[in-house]
Order: C-alpha cells, then structure tokens, then sequence
C-alpha cells in the first residue's frame, strides 16, 4: 500500500513523514490552498531529503498551470512527478509526457468513464489517477471524504490514488472497501492548515498498513508440505490455552510432526497466509454428515483481525454435503467461545477432559452456513 502525505510546508514535517514511511511528500504549488509552499522553499526541502531519503517520491501538486509552469518548478525543484487537480485536459498530460515529466490526474466524481478512460490512458507512470471529493469551487484538501462506492469501481481496473477526507480513523476501512494502489492524506495528519501531527501520521501509516496486510491474506488449502509451519504455528497459538488451563500436556503442544503429516490423507487443511507466510489454519472432515472443524490458529500477532471467522467461513464452504459443522474448546477459553457463537455456533453438550479441563461442544446447522 503506497502511502502519500500532502500539503507539506516545512522541512521538519517532511523529514518526519519520510521517516515515518511515507512513499510519497505532496507539495502543494496552488495559490489559494492553505498549504500552498513557495518554489524556494520546496527546492530547499527537497534537496534535504534527497540526502537521507532518496526513494522518497516528492510530487509537486498544480491546479490549472500552464504545462511550461509545470515542467519548469518540477526540474527546478527536483520532484519526481506531478499531479494535476485543476479541470487540465488531456493534453496537458500528453504535453509532460512529451517532455519526459511523469503525471496523474485528480479527478471527482462524476465523471463519465470516457473521461476516466482519457484521463487514466494519458499518465505516463503508476498511478493514473487520483480519486478525490467532490466540492464545488474547490481543488483538494476540503477534509470531505470521496465516493467509494465511484472510487472502487474504477480502482479494480485501474491503480489510483485515494484521497478526500482520509484520516487515521477512516483510512483501513476505506482500503478494505475501494482496495486502491495507494492513499492520500492531507487535511487527516494535520494539527493546522499546512502543518502536520508526528502522531497522525504515524497512526495513519499504521492503519494503512495494517489494512493492507489484512485484505493481502489469502485463505488456500493447505498441502503436506506446509505441515512443518502449521506445527510451529499451532504450537505457538496453543500456548496460551495451555497456561489458562495449566496443563502443558495438551495434544496441540504435543503432537508430533508425523502425526500432523498423517492427517493429511484423511483431513482439509486450509491456511491463511501473506507474504507466503502461514499466520492461521483450520482443519476439517467429515463423518457421517457432519464436518468436525478442529484445531483453528491464529498466530498472536494477526488476532483480533477476522482471520478466525474467515477460516471458520472457508471450511464451511469447502464442505457443502455437511448437514451440520462442529467444533470444541475448553470452557474457559472465553475468547474462542466468543468467536465461535458470534459466527453462529451453539453449544449442545459438555465433557470433561480431566480433573481440569471441561470441553464445550458446539454445532451449527447447514442453513445457518
């Protein structure tokens, strides 16, 4: 997730971004915004970091500039791109491109897919556009959020930046819902017009990430060859429910690795995975009609994200011909408990397993799946 901070002013404030991790610094040429930054200072800010952070990508931001006006501040100032959010035509596009200036175009909804088309077909470089709010007689940084029912349909064809409205409270849900190629934010990491908050930005790069990550997370059967990091895994998960239970002797901490590779041939595995990293499995099969879901791990680190119930929700579809689906904890596990009737579980019976530990059995019918 390419991540862009805009409207920056003042030397600390990008260096802070920067170092914060950043993709891309927004510096705002536009006379009337609040935030607009004086050519001088800008080609001072941006020789500053290209000393400690020369992947950084600056973009200089230019609302109805003639294009000369565009090439002539991006060299003076060393940026890399622009990004034009005024009612520039096309052919301002094509005129950069001609002049081996990479740039992107703002653009607010509604705009008629021809538009869309022309305007995407035009860049010269990722991203083609940037999607922001709509507010009449103005050219960005209004703190009102886009449409992202508009924005997502054009983000699954094309790598767009999100603005409009983003902050550190709203960005993660409007990644999981328009799933761009990167987010802008201006107006959300501010304390003032024109001067950003250390602490927004931060936080805001955290949800970011944090969202990105969670929508990256595919959810595949499993295959022998990943019993050895299930193992880790599932050992790893288990150890707080043996210390909640005081009993180390549980099977999850004891099994061995031939033990869980047997289950192979008899059993569906199913992992959660990103970066080509395990972070959660479920297994299952089924017997007499009911499909007895076992051994659900997360890893810590990845809890309290949906994973649990997207694997539960993934076995349930990968078994059809189950008339009912089942599954078991202990009574004190509160947590799991918790995830299991919250996704439609219902206990039916108690057994103890020892002097210690009671098991809760709980079932869910197929129509409920």
């Amino acid at each position: 997730m390419i991540v862009k901070i805009c409207g920056l002013t003042g030397l600390d404030d990008a260096l802070a971004a920067a170092e914060l991790g950043a993709d891309y610094l927004g510096f705002n040429f536009y006379p009337k915004s609040p935030r607009s930054i004086a050519e001088l200072e800008c080609e001072r800010i941006v020789a500053a970091l290209r000393k400690k952070f020369p992947h950084t990508v600056c973009a200089g931001v230019f609302v109805n500039h003639p294009p000369a006006d565009i090439i002539r501040i991006v060299r003076r100032c060393g940026l890399d791109t622009a990004q034009l959010s005024g009612d520039e035509p096309p052919e301002a596009l094509a005129a950069l491109a001609q002049a081996k200036v990479t740039a992107f175009k703002a653009v607010r909804a509604p705009v008629d897919e021809d538009c869309i088309a022309r305007m995407a077909d035009a860049a010269t470089a990722e991203p083609v556009l940037l999607l922001d709010a709509n507010v009449a007689g103005r050219y960005g940084g209004t703190g009102r959020t886009a449409d992202w029912d508009w924005a997502r349909s054009i983000a699954a064809r094309r790598p767009v930046f999100l603005a409009g409205g983003l902050t550190p409270e709203n960005v993660a849900d409007a990644i999981r819902n328009v799933r761009p190629w990167g987010v802008d934010t201006a107006s959300g990491v501010e304390s003032s017009a024109g001067k950003k908050d250390r602490r927004l930005m931060a936080a805001f790069l955290a949800a970011a990430m944090q969202a990105h990550q969670e929508i990256s997370i595919r959810i595949d059967p499993a295959h022998c060859c990943d019993a050895t990091e299930i193992l880790t895994l599932q050992k790893l998960a288990y150890r707080s429910e043996a210390e909640l239970n005081n009993d180390f002797s549980i099977a999850p901490l004891t099994q061995t690795l031939a033990e869980i590779e047997s289950e192979f041939s008899s059993k569906l595995f199913l992992k959660a995975a990103t970066d080509g990293r395990i972070i959660g499995s479920a297994r299952g099969e089924l017997r007499d009609g009911t499909c007895r879901i076992g051994r659900l791990i997360v890893h810590p680190d990845w809890q309290n994200r949906g994973i649990g119930s997207r694997l539960l929700r993934a076995m349930e579809v990968h078994f059809p011909e189950a008339g009912r689906f089942e599954l078991f904890t202990s009574d004190r596990s509160e947590r799991n408990l918790y995830l299991y009737r919250k996704t439609g579980y219902r206990e039916f019976k108690r057994e103890p397993l020892n002097e210690r530990i009671t098991l809760v059995y709980l079932e869910k019918a197929k129509q409920s799946v």
